[in-house]
């Protein structure tokens, strides 16, 4: 069961990218946030979350799409509360082009990874090491440069390619 974390302001297209990509590998999907009103995105789409934070069920993956203040988030007790409580239990975390900003912010972010470059100095900046490449996996931590590199991410997770 893959959840995707919707962060306020988040990538609608990385957000779909992963749905869709669950649906065609067939595992179950849904969308979770700290409520169950919409959730507004950066195209200006508004998402309505399949579950809020106590009701939803304990997924085997979380993709975390990018967002225009995942740092910021990752403040909030709500969302930390989340990410505690399903961490340990998780076989892979997915970030989007700078979701990275909230998973280091929450003390979770590895110390190598991939990162587009409008992230890449600021984690730097946090003692991180960039690598080359659409993706790098650090333990269960899948960093991205986001957009369609997280559909190479879940493809090497899932050994299996995921045809649009």
């Amino acid at each position: 069961m893959l959840a995707v974390l919707l962060l306020p302001e988040f990538s609608e297209l990385e957000a779909a990218l992963g749905l869709e990509a669950a649906r065609r590998l067939g595992f179950p999907a849904y969308t979770v946030a700290k409520g169950r009103k919409g959730t507004p995105a950066l195209a200006g789409s508004v998402w309505t979350p399949t579950y809020a934070f106590p009701a939803a069920p304990p997924p085997r993956a979380l993709l975390i799409p990018g967002a225009r203040r995942p740092a910021r988030m990752a403040q909030d007790p709500a969302y930390l509360d989340f990410l505690g409580e399903v961490w340990e239990g998780l076989e892979a975390v997915f970030l989007g082009f700078n979701a990275h900003l909230f998973l280091a912010e929450g003390g979770r972010l590895p110390q190598e990874v991939a990162a587009g470059e409008e992230v890449a100095a600021a984690l730097e900046g946090r003692g991180h090491r960039v690598r080359q490449g659409a993706f790098h996996r650090e333990g269960k931590v899948y960093t991205t440069r986001g957009g369609l590199a997280l559909l190479a991410a879940l493809e090497d997770w899932a050994h299996k390619a995921v045809v649009l």
